[in-house]
């Protein structure tokens, strides 16, 4: 029994200084109260993402695989890539439309035939049109009448027999009956050519027709598109440029263009740059104008364009700097002090030949590491 109770007293004893040793592993050393989290290389806490104003350091035997140079503008040649397509320019393009409703009742031309101006390509009739002719005959004696009248009072107040308010009142007649027989004339004149309610449409450039987008018996109503119309030799290639690279492009810079159907590559120029960015794929348009106007190409051929960039002194740096983080954070490391390094958020254009120009984020004089990113930012991510 003695025995018994000398075990059991060890195994209290055994359990007090196991509790002991737990509380004081979860304590500081001197105040007793918890441990904070330490941000040093060795350690390892719950992982986060890494955001700029972090800062990281690696064991000295780490540093000669990272490399760190002070940056500075540079000159920066290179080339953008873009995929792009032939297209008409806007003054070549031009659209045939139904000034009112009405139903075709022929279609002179079809998809492919070369047209002048003036040459008929449908006819529309319309009871709208009958009643804007009949308008014009209807105000035109209206007009006539209110002449008249006017003319009458003019005469009868010279001898004396008229009023001088029967007067004003024949004027503001005839000014009512000359400002709609006015309007009715320029309504048929939007009309275009044609006798009661048919209306003739008419092709209103030289060119060739693209489209006809109606068929023979087809009701129509006012503004409907019904011919499409393109002139051949008024064409430009237009290029999807992400909006990264825009800055670096200019209006004249020369470009190589690699067109589908042709064997070798063509030269060009920009011409324009598009105000409107497309907003679901972050691209703008970049008009490039053809050094030899008489290819062989048509609307809606595929190309790519090569436009040479050699825009203002900019810092630029090569790829291995550049780390990508959750697939829209662009992020370099700046040595802010010996060994000690800051994640800095940037805006980069695309890259060239090995070789990023940076649109914001960095300045001169800046430190930046050039090579071994990748081992910081593991680093740091053991610090999170």
């Amino acid at each position: 029994m003695r025995n018994k109770r000398r075990i059991v007293r060890k195994l209290q004893l055994l359990s007090m200084f196991v509790c002991f040793a737990l509380l004081n592993g979860c304590t500081d050393d001197k105040s007793g109260h918890p441990t904070s989290k330490s941000y040093s290389s060795t350690g390892q806490t719950d992982k986060k993402s890494i955001s700029q104003g972090d800062t990281v350091t690696i064991p000295n035997a780490s540093r000669p695989y990272i490399t760190v140079a002070t940056i500075k503008p540079q000159t920066f040649t290179a080339t953008v890539q873009a995929p792009a397509r032939v297209e008409f320019r806007a003054k070549a393009l031009s659209t045939v439309g139904a000034v009112v409703s009405g139903r075709l009742s022929n279609i002179d031309v079809q998809v492919g035939d070369a047209v002048k101006a003036g040459t008929p390509l449908g006819t529309l009739e319309s009871t709208e049109a009958a009643q804007m002719r009949s308008d014009v005959l209807r105000t035109k004696d209206e007009l006539r009448r209110a002449e008249d009248r006017a003319r009458r009072q003019e005469v009868m107040l010279k001898k004396g027999v008229g009023l001088e308010i029967e007067r004003n009142e024949a004027n503001i007649l005839l000014r009512e009956a000359r400002t709609d027989y006015e309007r009715s004339v320029q309504a048929v004149k939007l009309l275009g050519s044609g006798t009661d309610q048919s209306v003739i449409l008419r092709a209103p450039i030289d060119g060739v027709v693209l489209r006809v987008d109606v068929s023979i018996g087809t009701a129509v109503e006012a503004g409907t598109v019904l011919f499409e119309l393109g002139e051949p030799g008024a064409l430009w290639i237009v290029a999807d440029v992400f909006e990264n690279d825009l800055p670096l492009i200019e209006k004249g810079a020369k470009v190589e263009l690699q067109i589908t159907t042709l064997s070798k590559p063509v030269d060009g120029h920009v011409s324009a740059l598009s105000v409107a960015m497309q907003a679901d794929l972050r691209r703008d348009a970049v008009y490039i104008q053809l050094d030899d106007n008489n290819l062989a190409l048509k609307a809606g051929m595929f190309a790519r364009a090569m436009i040479e960039v050699a825009g203002p002194k900019r810092i630029v740096l090569p790829t291995s700097a550049i780390l990508i983080k959750d697939k829209n954070q662009t992020i370099v490391y700046v040595e802010v002090s010996d060994g000690l390094y800051e994640p800095r958020n940037v805006l980069i254009g695309q890259a060239h030949d090995g070789f990023v120009p940076i649109m914001g984020g960095l300045n001169a004089g800046e430190r930046v590491v050039t090579s071994g990113a990748l081992l910081l930012d593991s680093e740091a991510s053991m610090l999170l």
